[in-house]
């Protein structure tokens, strides 16, 4: 079950990664700047997801790692969202679900 967590881990922060680097074009300051957290949280979440499938941290050091990526994913998606008017509640709640039983994976296995 660790190993599904760590690559569930990477993609979940690898597409948040690649999501965040799209973002840097754009001409408002404030998305960039949301751009520059999800970035970071989608680094800090992949570094987690490689460190748990090569057995570095354990436990509630895995899950540290992986909530502040995920808190720094899931804040700048909702701003994003809210700020150009076109906020889809589901599709956060989806992520925020996602985002917990990532964090509960990684802190359980």
């Amino acid at each position: 079950m660790g190993i599904v967590i760590g690559v569930f881990a990477l993609l979940f922060g690898g597409l948040h990664l690649i999501a965040g680097l799209s973002q840097f074009k754009s001409k408002d300051p404030a998305a960039r700047g949301f751009a520059v957290a999800m970035a970071c949280g989608g680094i800090a979440v992949f570094c987690g997801g490689v460190a748990h499938l090569a057995g570095g941290l354990h436990g509630w050091q895995d899950a540290i790692s992986a909530a502040t990526g995920c808190l720094l994913i899931c804040v700048p998606a909702y701003e994003n969202g809210r700020r150009s008017g076109n906020l889809h509640p589901s599709h956060h709640a989806v992520r925020g679900v996602l985002a917990l039983l990532l964090v509960a994976g990684v802190a359980l296995w």
